[in-house]
């Protein structure tokens, strides 16, 4: 039996857990003896090791995990941290140093090697009273004896793979070759993880705050918190979206260590951070075709799944993915970067989801994002400069994840924060993968360091232009418009300590850790170093923007609108010379996904102006609620167009303006004696006020420590009619508790409302 077989086996058993039946009976202890020759009577026979989970659980930071109190118990131990652990001897018989001889090996993989660091032998002389090897070696202390038991501390290198470690004892008497020595495969998975406590862990977290370290409080945020935000929207309206993370969870654990198994990272590689992050990225989407953990999809079509926004966390994913061993339908970014938060927290790499609002995604490597117009002013649907085919986009919104560990790989200076990014959008060497980025090599534009920091910095700084067709130029356009202050116009990430269930007083805005202030020298000369290293980014920025115009258009943006509420595409024109200016301008509205990709045209139109010298006029396209409200779609995103061309001096104007309709929430009461064991009355509540029936109706929540991902169906739901729903939970430990709601309909989606609530013993 192989590795991956032997997970698949310890999967099987998990899954029971799954389906409601989370207790198996004791797994039986047993011992195999090597046949030839007859190990002697004397030898010393293995009757129980107890790693005493729970115990060192405290210690490793990792009681939470419901695996530890599964039975039988596993052990979830961090590297770099000794545990303590008992072995009991059959027949009272006790360990006799210089008579018995006791070997244990830690194994991890089929293959184990002490050369690949994959296995760790020590033999216990049984005067060891200190360690006394290096914090990267493995090391053992005798801390107790009794007639027939040894306690013992064994040190874990700082420097172990992660993954699932097995442990054989060896036992024999004094002088005995290996072959006649009585092996004890011990039946406890030995789970070992990341540990960013221990400072010469490459995932070490260090850091100052108000003048005294705050390293466990970070930990207690970026490794601890099993419930945060995620911020989802468009610029001026985004807001965060609580997700629970549940790393906790007994299906994460095992889904990770099978991530890690389905991708083929060799064993002795998984103690590098900067290996199993890139990998995961990897794993949690499936566009490789290699079984990962999500489908992506974002057209808005998802009848045969879940549609991404219906989510509330990632257990439901990874166990419905546990269960199925396949793909889950259906995630977009966001949802990806909860998962890979997830999968990251569950390891022990601290992590966060971040939020990129106004995002670019640059196809062809140039750090722009480039859009044509022929001679006449009308937009193209290609990019006449990609070879592949592929046109830029602008996302409203784009949510990755950061990482933080040393990067001993790169020059001093670009350890800490590194970017992740699990949703497919561009290959990476061959996969859909993305990150490390060093977020501080992007800030720098060093886009010579690995991994993919190009593509993270074009996702932030990119320069947006717009090209005019003209027969005169060497390459057949011209540059009619530059804009170097469109992208990244905020990047987000929960602030530490801070939970806001009602308002935004949690955001933390990051966006100068990726990039100087706007149009600053440093920010410019970030961008034109990463410029530097790419032939074909030189070319894109070798054509000046065109100069002398003298029209000046602006389109009035617009933030945030309630649903139902009505509104106008603005634009105001002013010129500036002295003589007229015959315009042609065309205004519309459409309904689109965050993705940047049009749904529904709501409003559209054109028409021809002469606008007198230094005159300034003001064009409206007003739109009603009617004509909208058919044609939202999922997050609510509408975009503005507005686009000119002056016929006398050739001037072409485009500009585009992102904003959120913004849906009602959902009311979370709890009521109860709020004490671990006893029932919580609790009622959710949605009005709906819109002027349409919603079908196909759903209430999901979930809580961790309260009720795992659970949902209620109704029909539909008629204008001003309140759906109520009420369930008893129950609390399973004391602490302060975050429950979550996100009502669905076939109609609309991300209707969220949260609650937290404070649980006493």
């Amino acid at each position: 039996m192989d590795f991956l077989d032997e997970l698949n086996g310890f999967f099987r058993r998990i899954q029971l857990d799954v389906e409601g039946r989370r207790r198996e009976d004791r797994a039986l202890n047993s011992f195999s003896v090597l046949s030839a020759p007859k190990p002697s009577k004397n030898i010393l026979v293995i009757d129980k090791v107890y790693f005493y989970a729970k115990n060192n659980a405290i210690e490793h930071h990792t009681v939470r995990y419901e695996l530890v109190h599964r039975q039988p118990e596993t052990a979830v131990f961090r590297r770099g941290q000794p545990f303590t652990f008992i072995i009991r001897f059959a027949d009272g018989k006790s360990f006799s140093p210089g008579k018995d001889i006791l070997r244990l090996h830690f194994n991890l993989g089929p293959n184990p090697s002490i050369i690949k660091h994959t296995q760790g032998i020590l033999n216990v002389q049984g005067d060891e009273e200190e360690f006394t090897k290096e914090s990267d070696q493995w090391d053992i202390r005798v801390v107790g004896k009794t007639a027939d038991t040894i306690t013992m501390q064994v040190q874990i290198p700082v420097d172990a793979p992660i993954g699932i470690w097995k442990l054989e004892v060896y036992t024999g008497e004094a002088g005995d070759a290996a072959e006649r020595l009585r092996l004890y495969n011990c039946p406890n998975d030995i789970y070992v993880l990341f540990n960013p406590w221990c400072e010469d862990d490459t995932v070490y977290m260090e850091g100052e705050q108000d003048g005294r370290s705050k390293a466990s409080n970070l930990l207690d945020e970026y490794v601890l918190a099993d419930v945060g935000k995620i911020w989802m929207g468009a610029y001026g309206s985004a807001r965060g979206r609580e997700w629970v993370f549940g790393q906790y969870d007994d299906a994460t654990l095992p889904v990770c260590m099978y991530l890690l198994e389905a991708c083929k990272i060799p064993h002795f590689e998984r103690a590098n951070p900067v290996v199993v992050s890139r990998a995961l990225t990897k794993m949690v989407n499936q566009a490789d075709g290699d079984n990962g953990i999500l489908h992506g999809r974002w057209d808005g079509k998802y009848e045969d799944g879940t549609a991404p926004s219906a989510w509330t966390g990632s257990v439901k994913i990874i166990e419905d993915y546990l269960m199925t061993k396949m793909p889950v339908k259906y995630g977009q970014c966001w949802v990806f970067a909860g998962v890979l938060t997830t999968v990251c927290r569950a390891l022990g790499l601290p992590a966060r989801p971040v939020s990129n609002l106004v995002s670019a995604h640059d196809t062809n490597g140039t750090f722009t994002i480039d859009r044509f117009f022929d001679e006449k002013g009308n937009a193209m649907d290609i990019d006449p400069f990609n070879p592949g085919g592929e046109t830029d986009s602008i996302w409203n919104f784009h949510v990755w994840v950061e990482a933080w560990m040393a990067r001993p790989d790169l020059p001093k200076g670009y350890g800490g924060w590194q970017a992740i990014d699990a949703t497919p959008q561009e290959r990476s060497a061959g996969f859909y993968q993305c990150g490390p980025a060093s977020v501080e090599a992007v800030r720098k534009g060093q886009v010579g360091l690995v991994h993919d920091v190009a593509f993270v910095l074009a996702s932030v700084n990119a320069d947006c232009i717009s090209w005019r067709a003209d027969k005169n130029s060497e390459i057949g356009f011209v540059q009619a418009s530059c804009d170097r202050y469109k992208i990244g116009k905020q990047i987000l990430t929960k602030k530490p300590f801070v939970f806001d269930t009602v308002g935004q007083s949690d955001t933390e805005d990051i966006t100068n850790t990726y990039k100087s202030s706007e149009g600053s020298n440093e920010e410019r000369i970030s961008l034109l170093t990463a410029v530097g290293s790419s032939v074909r980014a030189k070319r894109f920025f070798r054509y000046p923007e065109r100069s002398g115009e003298d029209v000046v258009f602006d389109l009035i943006e617009l933030e945030r609108i309630p649903i139902g509420e009505s509104f106008s595409v603005v634009v105001t024109l002013q010129n500036r010379s002295k003589q007229a200016r015959t315009i042609h301008a065309t205004l519309s509205a459409t309904t689109n996904f965050y993705n940047g990709v049009k749904a529904h045209l709501v409003r559209h139109a054109s028409a021809t102006y002469i606008l007198q010298p230094m005159a300034r006029e003001e064009l409206r396209l007003p739109v009603s609620s009617k004509d909208y409200m058919s044609k939202l779609v999922e997050y609510g995103i509408m975009k503005l167009h507005a686009s000119a061309t002056v016929k006398e001096t050739n001037q072409t104007w485009f500009e585009e303006d992102d904003f959120q309709v913004i849906m009602p929430t959902v009311d979370i009461k709890v009521d109860g004696a709020k004490k671990v064991g006893q029932p919580l009355e609790v009622t959710f509540t949605f009005v709906n006020g819109l002027k349409m029936k919603l079908t196909q109706c759903k209430m999901v929540f979930e809580g961790p420590g309260l009720t795992r991902s659970d949902f209620r169906e109704y029909p539909d739901l008629a204008p001003g009619e309140t759906l109520t729903i009420s369930t008893k939970l129950i609390p399973k430990f004391a602490g302060e508790h975050s429950l979550i709601a996100c009502f669905d309909s076939k109609e609309f989606t991300e209707i969220t409302g949260s609650v937290k609530v404070v649980i006493s013993k």
